[in-house]
């Protein structure tokens, strides 16, 4: 599919625009990887609204915008964005968050010229992020074993060569793909077993992951998120968050059976991460892991904004 954003008509993006602006203003719509539009029990998102569908062909049809791109965007803002119930409101609901992370939900919105292609953005986001991660000062980086950073410039070099025009065999991304997943397999760092799901989710041709990147990033921008929360807590508190990172993992990599049921504690051997994950230590420790998220939050919002910033600068390229 070709894509032309509003047709290349400004008249249509001041159209399509504007009531999405007035309702984003008056938070009478919740940002969502999704595209939700008049779903029961579900908030009108930003996308769904722009076009008026639940539909991915037809979001692209009516806005000539990759649904992925629209995913991505909303997925930014709602990362930095604390949801709550809020019955006296017409929305029902309320939004808190960083006066630059609400305004980019109509930003990146803001910044599409009429016309563009954006088909190339989210790729060269993928790239970005993956470039990000690989780099020494990560927040995560010590947490990256060889095998994996190794993977994950195989990685980078494929993509660069593909954006360039040039195409990979199937043999060498099987090769790729093949260390990636016994990378993983043999990681056991507590804080690394996302980066390595997502280094492993990503070893395909870029244009083949754009499709599907704002799923495959969620879970690694969480952890990444919350690891940025370590800097304000005890080291009793940074080993019970390994802990329950670890007991994450556990309930995530345990065996199931053919309707996806566990048929043993995966958290029997982990009575560590057991502990952190008990409703009593939850509901023990909750005020304190609010006071930290809350001492995490000009951090977290200043990664969220620089990766905003990121995808303007490639929007306004297009």
């Amino acid at each position: 599919m070709t894509f032309q954003a509003f047709g290349g008509s400004s008249a249509v993006k001041s159209q399509m625009l504007e009531p999405v602006r007035a309702q984003w203003r008056a938070q009478a719509l919740a940002p969502d990887v999704n595209l939700n539009w008049k779903s029961d029990g579900q908030a009108n998102s930003i996308s769904g609204t722009l076009a008026e569908t639940q539909d991915r062909g037809e979001f692209e049809q009516r806005t000539g915008i990759p649904a992925d791109l629209a995913q991505l965007c909303e997925q930014l803002v709602a990362a930095g964005v604390r949801k709550s119930d809020a019955p006296d409101t017409i929305a029902g609901f309320s939004l808190e968050a960083a006066d630059a992370v609400l305004a980019f939900g109509t930003e990146w919105l803001d910044a599409i010229r009429p016309g563009a292609d954006l088909s190339l953005i989210v790729p060269h986001f993928a790239r970005h992020c993956l470039d990000l991660l690989l780099k020494p000062d990560f927040d995560l980086a010590g947490h990256i074993c060889p095998e994996l950073r190794g993977v994950g410039f195989q990685i980078l070099s494929f993509w660069d060569r593909e954006l360039a025009g040039q195409t990979i065999t199937r043999g060498d991304w099987r090769d790729v793909q093949r260390a990636a997943m016994i990378a993983t397999a043999k990681d056991t760092d507590a804080w690394g077993y996302r980066v390595a799901t997502f280094i492993e989710a990503i070893a395909w041709p870029v244009r083949s992951v754009s499709r599907e990147f704002a799923g495959l990033f969620e879970p690694f921008l969480f952890n990444w998120l919350m690891h940025l929360e370590s800097a304000f807590m005890t080291d009793e508190e940074r080993m019970d968050r390994e802990h329950l990172l670890l007991g994450w993992k556990a309930m995530a990599t345990a065996p199931r059976d053919e309707v996806g049921n566990i048929d043993f504690d995966p958290l029997e051997s982990l009575p560590e991460s057991s502990r952190v994950i008990s409703s009593d230590h939850i509901m023990r420790t909750m005020d304190r892991m609010m006071a930290v998220r809350e001492a995490a939050r000009d951090r977290k919002n200043e990664v969220i904004r620089d990766l905003m910033k990121t995808v303007l600068t490639l929007i306004r390229s297009a």
